[in-house]
């Protein structure tokens, strides 16, 4: 295999490891794997995807939150907004966007939550501490947040 393929999955499956949700990135990671050619068999390409594929994960588990129907719209907008791009991967905007929503209504429980989701993602568990603590005095009811096994965990470790 050429030093750059093998280089350039070595970096996918750290990434992988450290920050991103199995579920997400698992049809990327097959794509990566078929989509180069190398003088080898497909079943070696199948292996290398099962490899990737199959490494451990550091996520959470837990998807961002929504907002419900009537919550102020500015908030709503953004947190829906950065809900996408938590979704697609893209940690760093929805974090942009789930602040900018905490900004518009810093009362929800579920901007919180989401924050905490986000900076946890960035490696920043601290804040995200702080916000899912904030989330679960927020919570106003949700079982989502108050049912959550990382709130759960934070607030029994803290």
């Amino acid at each position: 295999m050429p030093i750059g393929l093998v280089l350039l999955l070595l970096v996918q499956y750290i990434k992988y490891i450290i920050f991103e949700s199995f579920t997400r990135y698992a049809a990327f990671t097959v794509n990566l794997a078929m989509s180069y050619s190398f003088n080898t068999n497909r079943i070696s390409k199948y292996l290398l995807a099962i490899l990737l594929l199959t490494a451990g994960c550091t996520n959470i588990g837990e998807d961002p939150l929504t907002l419900n129907i009537g919550a102020e719209p500015s908030a709503k907008m953004r947190n829906d907004i950065g809900v996408e791009h938590f979704l697609a991967g893209r940690n760093f905007e929805a974090l942009l966007q789930f602040n900018q929503a905490n900004l518009a209504d810093p009362t929800s429980g579920e901007i919180h939550f989401n924050l905490g989701l986000a900076l946890w993602n960035e490696n920043k568990k601290e804040k995200a501490i702080k916000h899912f603590k904030q989330a679960h005095n927020l919570a106003k009811g949700n079982p989502k947040i108050l049912q959550s096994q990382i709130v759960k965990k934070i607030l029994k470790e803290n």
